[in-house]
């Protein structure tokens, strides 16, 4: 085994460990604190009727799961998007996708009362995709493709322009009691049917794209070389665009607007692994799920008994690294 695989091991086992950590601290810590052995009787007898399993079994696992599935997503999106436009600020959320599912979960609330996951994952897939389409759009230049530049100025543009449509429903309307919760971000409200309808999406978005991972390296290394290699390269980027969309409006479907996540976590593997692809998708998807289960128990502690909002909580543990990119120059061509 060569230096790089063994460091890359030696990372998956460490986050898989602060995964499995994770996974435990959120299942057994809370506003009521478990025994160990009142965890393990209780996994080990999920349909037993009793209050210790209405609380691990149907509040706490499916929330545990959830923030697990959201961060993994949302990270493989964000080194999708950085593999396809070659920079290090391809984050879906900076792209105006979060703002695009608002819009469209606003213009949902204000024709019906009620809407189920089903729709709700629906319309935002539609508002990610409406969203994400105007960027490129607007960010894209026939002679030199898409610009860090551009794109972060269209994406803060149509980010801007559809959050206040979307604030401008909610406020005339008075549809704050229904999305207010979305707008914050949380994972209060995940349930087992929630992960029913969502939670197929985002694995087989990460299953493809795993399987894809060698294309992206390949798509990552410039226009000019993919084609010299033979790939066909617009049929590709169809392809892990819709991916991107898929996992990002799901993931936003679930917890409510995101953002960093996709931006951090992949540079963060990028330090590790290199410009390989095979590598950095699944340990993005890793290190996004471990990141998003202890930031939603870190968000449960806090404030006790009162939930800090969890994107508040990510912004704050995302910001140190953030400006050390900005200090660094990784926000310029």
């Amino acid at each position: 085994m060569s230096f790089s695989n063994k460091k890359f091991a030696v990372y998956l086992i460490v986050i898989s460990l602060l995964f499995l950590l994770g996974l435990y601290c959120g299942l057994r810590f809370g506003a009521i604190s478990y025994s160990q052995q009142e965890l393990l009787t209780t996994l080990l007898h999920p349909f037993k009727e009793t209050a210790t399993q209405d609380i691990l079994i149907d509040l706490r696992l499916p929330r545990v799961l959830a923030a697990g599935l959201v961060g993994a997503a949302m990270a493989t999106a964000g080194a999708i998007m950085q593999g396809l436009m070659r920079n290090a600020i391809a984050d879906p959320g900076l792209l105006g996708i979060n703002a695009g599912a608002g819009l469209a979960l606003a213009l949902g609330y204000l024709f019906f009362k009620s809407l189920h996951y089903s729709m709700i994952l629906l319309l935002c897939l539609l508002g990610a995709t409406v969203a994400a389409f105007l960027v490129l759009v607007l960010s894209y230049q026939a002679r030199i493709g898409f610009s860090a530049l551009y794109l972060l100025l269209a994406g803060a543009m149509v980010s801007a322009l559809f959050t206040a449509l979307g604030q401008g429903l909610v406020t005339y309307f008075k549809l704050s009691p229904t999305i207010i919760g979305w707008q914050a971000g949380g994972l209060v409200g995940v349930n087992w049917a929630m992960l029913k309808v969502i939670a197929p999406f985002i694995l087989v978005g990460l299953l493809l794209a795993f399987i894809g991972a060698k294309q992206l390296t390949i798509l990552s290394l410039g226009q000019t070389f993919s084609v010299a290699l033979g790939q066909k390269t617009t049929r590709f980027m169809v392809f892990f665009l819709g991916l991107v969309l898929i996992l990002s409006g799901a993931a936003v479907a679930l917890v409510g607007s995101l953002f960093l996540v996709g931006l951090i976590i992949p540079h963060v593997v990028k330090q590790w692994t290199g410009p390989v692809y095979q590598k950095i998708l699944p340990l993005t998807a890793l290190l996004g799920a471990t990141f998003m289960i202890w930031a939603d128990l870190l968000s449960r502690f806090i404030a006790p008994p009162y939930e800090t909002p969890l994107i508040s909580v990510v912004s704050v543990t995302c910001l140190p690294y953030f400006l050390w990119m900005i200090h660094k120059g990784e926000f310029y061509d």
